[in-house]
């Protein structure tokens, strides 16, 4: 490195100036406070939940104009690294903004407020051979059950979702026992949410009011909590001797546990889930 005479080294670089309208933005608001005008910074605080929108325009011009062509091979190598972001992410923002620019050319003043609240949209905002699309009129349906400021994304899905039961749940399981999860999964030749579903006693000939056929495991958003009787407890512990045998838990031949012990299978919903992908 060159020391020059005034102190200043030659690998210096002066801030990032892509940065420096935000903080320029930032120094102007503080500087007028308490004396900024409310009424002008509460409109532009509104305009400003509707920036995805500007963002999926700019991003539509650049894809369909195909802006990036001397620089970049495609739009997905544009997007990673001329923005740093995913292909699918761009994308999704697109779509979000052609939602709300449809919203706001029907004459809605009350628009979604983010990418997240547009996209349960985006399946009705195709367009019929008439020119007639469902998504006026399911975001009326969305804004006449739900107060304004109670919109959220999961409200919205929930509302135009036409079989909710069928939709899928997100649930905050523990690392550890996620783990558990898969490990048991994987044994059982399912994926976690299969291996769940049957753990639970849920199927689908399951009809609407019949009961479970176990009721031992609760899930909440904080752990999921399984519960064994003594006699699945044993049964359990001998699956897990049969799984980390040599031949790397293939059963090829019908297991002597249960034969052996002469414990009751009625209602242990674990030993379905492990025997069920096999032959006996």
């Amino acid at each position: 490195m060159h020391i020059t005479s005034d102190f200043l080294d030659n690998c210096w670089q002066p801030p990032e100036s892509e940065y420096q309208p935000l903080l320029d933005f930032e120094s102007d608001i503080l500087s007028e406070v308490p004396h900024n005008d409310f009424s002008i910074l509460t409109q532009k605080i509104k305009r400003s939940f509707l920036d995805y929108c500007r963002q999926g325009i700019m991003l539509e011009a650049v894809r369909r104009y195909r802006l990036y062509k001397h620089t970049y091979k495609d739009f997905a190598d544009y997007c990673k690294n001329a923005l740093g972001r995913s292909p699918f992410y761009c994308q999704t923002i697109i779509k979000a903004a052609k939602v709300c620019m449809h919203l706001i050319k029907s004459n809605f003043q009350t628009l979604p407020t983010s990418v997240a609240q547009a996209m349960p949209l985006w399946k009705f905002a195709k367009v019929d051979s008439y020119g007639n699309c469902q998504l006026t009129e399911k975001w009326s349906e969305v804004i006449e059950s739900i107060p304004v400021h109670q919109i959220t994304a999961a409200k919205i899905q929930e509302t135009l979702d036409e079989n909710p039961e069928d939709r899928a749940k997100q649930v905050r399981i523990k690392g550890k026992a996620y783990k558990l999860l898969q490990e048991k999964a994987l044994a059982a030749g399912m994926s976690v949410s299969e291996y769940l579903e049957h753990l639970i006693g849920v199927s689908d000939d399951l009809s609407n009011d019949q009961e479970p056929e176990c009721s031992d495991v609760r899930l909440d958003e904080q752990a999921v909590h399984v519960e064994y009787t003594p006699e699945q407890q044993v049964i359990l512990a001998d699956l897990d001797i049969v799984f980390k045998s040599p031949d790397d838990g293939c059963l090829t031949q019908q297991p002597k546990l249960f034969l052996k012990r002469n414990l009751p299978l009625q209602g242990v919903v674990s030993v379905a889930v492990f025997f069920e992908p096999y032959s006996f």
